[in-house]
């Protein structure tokens, strides 16, 4: 018996100690269930509004005011944007693995209103408004994030 409880504790220890080792941001994780990237972006009207776990790494984070990082996984990336000043995510965050809640938003922009985040983006770092790439109404899915755990 005591050996058995014994194999039991080593193989579970290494798990507590990596779950230790994770940097949380923002609120607790309360959810158990994790749901895919890939679905979240294939249906984002069936997740709009509603709370999400999901992992991934981080591919990318806000060099500016660590306010949003990319989740990739399932080979696609959702953005994780969180309230300005609220939790800042640090660039060495970058390569790390993650868990984050968060609620799901859908939202259509229109060509004006792009426009005119290509303007505030240029203007931010001091460079030509390129509209290139604006060619019609555009579906932004991201994640309104509550908070997340890196490893």
């Amino acid at each position: 018996m005591r050996l058995r409880h014994a194999l039991t504790v080593l193989i579970l220890l290494p798990a507590c100690v990596h779950a230790a080792d994770a940097k949380k941001y923002g609120k607790p994780l309360t959810l158990k269930e994790e749901v895919k990237v890939s679905e979240i972006l294939a249906n984002p009207d069936q997740y709009a509004g509603k709370k999400v776990r999901v992992k991934g790494l981080v591919t990318d984070v806000c060099e500016e005011r660590g306010c949003w990082i990319k989740i990739g996984a399932d080979k696609q990336e959702i953005m994780f944007k969180v309230e300005d000043g609220v939790i800042a995510f640090p660039v060495s965050a970058k390569g790390g693995a993650v868990v984050a809640e968060g609620t799901v938003s859908k939202r259509v922009l229109t060509v004006e209103q792009q426009k005119a985040m290509c303007e505030k983006e240029a203007k931010a770092l001091n460079k030509k408004a390129d509209y290139s790439k604006v060619a019609g109404p555009k579906t932004i899915v991201r994640i309104e994030g509550l908070g997340a755990e890196i490893l």
